[in-house]
């Protein structure tokens, strides 16, 4: 599968290699200036290109890593995103309190989904916070990463691309709600 990655930071570096070496097709774009990256993708898999930001949302799924104050800038010129994945790579979780509504500010995730309704926004979260509470039987390992997003079948997508990768996806919101009810009946 061709998958385009607009942004850099070592998670998003991480899944192009491993994408890459998974048999993936990687298109890689930085948000600020391509030619930092040249060295970097020449050590990686031949799988993987520096490419322009319109040529990497080609691709089937697209990885996002994009500074808030930037997210409008640089969505705003992409192809189609009809029925597109978009994996949200920002924000790591330091609380569950994170992931409460706010009523004041919007997340990156809701203003990438305002800009591109017609694509399927799923966020993918690393879990900071070892006392964040997980249900014992789901502690997690440092393969594990866990994702959120309201198409469950750009979910599945997800999960899907990130065994390829050699992760286990886990579906936070179903975790979470797991484990509210769990801590709530003891």
């Amino acid at each position: 599968m061709k998958i385009g990655f607009i942004g850099v930071c070592r998670t998003t570096m991480d899944l192009a290699s491993r994408a890459a070496k998974s048999g993936h097709q990687v298109l890689i774009s930085h948000t600020r200036n391509n030619n930092h990256m040249r060295d970097l993708v020449q050590m990686m898999d031949g799988k993987v290109k520096l490419v322009s930001r319109r040529e990497a949302a080609k691709a089937k799924m697209l990885v996002l890593f994009i500074p808030r104050e930037d997210i409008q800038l640089f969505l705003s010129d992409l192809p189609d995103m009809t029925e597109k994945i978009l994996v949200h790579a920002n924000n790591p979780i330091y609380s569950l309190e994170c992931l409460e509504p706010s009523l004041n500010m919007k997340s990156s995730g809701e203003i990438i989904a305002s800009l591109l309704p017609e694509a399927h926004v799923v966020k993918i979260h690393n879990i900071v916070d070892s006392d964040i509470p997980v249900p014992m039987h789901k502690k997690h390992e440092n393969n594990e990463l866990f994702y959120t997003g309201s198409n469950k079948l750009a979910k599945n997508k997800v999960k899907h691309f990130l065994k390829t990768l050699n992760f286990s996806g886990i579906d936070f919101e179903e975790m979470y709600l797991e484990t509210k009810f769990a801590y709530s009946s003891n």
